[in-house]
């Protein structure tokens, strides 16, 4: 490699930015990182046939420091689109990028593809190209507890899960509700912001977009990436969700679902599911439940330990499953990680250390499987009486 790059790479900063491999003045490679110095401290090492043409060809290197790694995000596909660098076009085919595609009807829907003009919506308004899906996945969750959106496919009756954890509006997919002029506007407002923020249009609005808290979250994501894939996301993990419900204490139960990772796709896990009658008499204490519950199913280890679980609820929901883990598996190798997540502040306790799609999917599995426990508990008990 050309010793000046290697200078500069030894003067990196550790901060998230873009760097650009050039030919003389040709731009042939665009890159983004959480981290440049240990980003571009890779090129060092790895020797790939990538890396081979990079140390072969490269014989500047220009770097350029941004505020966070969503910003990093944004300006490399900015950065692809108007300069076509050749060897991103030729090492990322059309499958391998991302796009944002925005469909266009009443209320529209954002997703993530490969293939944007494919749509079954027709031809809906695409940005990107991105490289990085993980990280593009991140960024839309974290736009989306500033400006909710509809996910639903549907219409429905009762109030959405994403409604009640304030990630959609609830009038967009309800059918008890006709929306007003102002909401439909309200609606399209926050597509439309989320749109020019994808489109890199207010580099201001994004670093106020994020809170101190929001950006070391997305750092700490981002820091964790390689963890996940090592640890998590390629092994066969099992994920446990647990959750309880009652009707003013009366009739308590509690359940846990099951999520199984195989082949980096997680899915349920249905012959695992448990269900529990809350045998205590402190019914409304909700922490209090989720320690019996959990204190009963390890105890039986003939069902296979998880290696992560997860609680429905808040801070005191966690501290009491962390207390019956620490004593329960104290003086033993293994424990499983614990986090919780806590629907009104939209906060996760504990081990971060699954993404905030597959914690969703696993409360609302869990939700929808306790609630249907309960109904069916009470509707024996009022048979009975």
């Amino acid at each position: 490699m050309n010793p000046s790059i290697i200078k500069a790479i030894k003067k990196a900063p550790n901060k998230p930015g873009i760097y650009i491999f050039l030919r003389n003045n040709d731009v042939f490679y665009v890159g983004k990182a959480s981290n440049l110095k240990s980003r571009l401290k890779s090129y060092l090492k790895i020797h790939d046939l990538k890396t081979k043409i990079l140390h072969k060809e490269a014989t500047r290197l220009k770097l350029v420091k941004l505020s966070s790694p969503i910003e990093a995000l944004i300006r490399e596909s900015q950065l692809i689109k108007t300069l076509k660098p050749r060897y991103n076009i030729l090492w990322q085919d059309d499958k391998n990028y991302f796009y944002v595609a925005f469909t266009k009807e009443k209320f529209p829907k954002i997703y993530i593809t490969h293939q944007p003009f494919g749509a079954p919506q027709g031809k809906p308004l695409v940005i990107g190209p991105f490289t990085d899906g993980a990280s593009l996945k991140i960024v839309i969750r974290l736009l989306r507890r500033h400006f909710p959106y509809c996910t639903c496919f549907k219409p429905h009756l009762r109030e959405c899960l994403n409604s009640q954890i304030n990630n959609c509006l609830g009038f967009c997919c309800s059918k008890n509700i006709t929306a007003t002029k102002e909401q439909i506007k309200k609606y399209r407002e926050n597509i439309k912001k989320i749109r020019d923020i994808l489109s890199g249009k207010n580099r201001n609005f994004i670093k106020k977009l994020q809170t101190p808290s929001e950006l070391m979250a997305v750092e700490n994501i981002y820091s964790h990436s390689n963890f996940l894939n090592s640890k998590f996301e390629i092994q066969n993990s099992k994920l446990e969700c647990y959750d309880i419900s009652h009707f003013a204490g009366k009739e308590a139960v509690g359940a846990y679902t099951v999520l199984v990772n195989q082949n980096n796709q997680w899915q349920p896990d249905v012959n695992s599911f448990r269900k529990f009658k809350i045998k205590s008499t402190e019914t409304k204490n909700d922490p209090n439940s989720i320690a019996e519950i959990l204190s009963r199913r390890l105890n039986h280890p003939e069902w296979h330990y998880p290696e992560i679980i997860l609680i429905d609820g808040g801070i005191t929901q966690y501290n009491a499953a962390k207390k019956v883990l620490n004593k329960f598996f104290l003086n033993k190798n293994y424990k499983p990680a614990l986090l919780s997540f806590a629907k009104p502040e939209r906060r996760i306790y504990g081990e971060k250390i699954i993404s905030e799609e597959i914690i969703k999917k696993a409360i609302e599995q869990t939700h929808r499987f306790v609630i249907k426990f309960h109904r069916q508990t009470r509707v024996k008990m009022l048979d009975l009486n």
